[in-house]
């Protein structure tokens, strides 16, 4: 995963912590230590489909639950993304 992909996820998860002395680490919990709700995963959910032209099914965005979790799926969906296009235009 590029770092700026990185970057951009973290950052997001930084504007939603509750604690602001947190530091974000890969096993950092998203309900537990930043103190993400159900509106905030699904914000969050939004806010990655819209940043990294991807889609997130429900179902998957359920399994999110730690700053790794958020990575692999935005890394996953980014390295599938360019064969579905290029698929679609065939």
């Amino acid at each position: 995963m590029e770092n700026i992909i990185r970057y951009q996820v973290e950052r997001m998860l930084l504007r939603k912590r509750r604690n602001p002395a947190l530091v974000m680490q890969p096993g950092t919990r998203l309900q537990q230590d930043i103190g993400l709700d159900s509106i905030d995963l699904v914000e969050l959910a939004i806010n990655l489909e819209q940043r990294f032209h991807i889609e997130i099914p429900d179902a998957e965005m359920e399994d999110l639950r730690t700053v790794q979790n958020v990575l692999d799926c935005v890394d996953q969906h980014l390295s599938v993304a360019p064969v579905a296009v290029a698929a679609g235009g065939r």
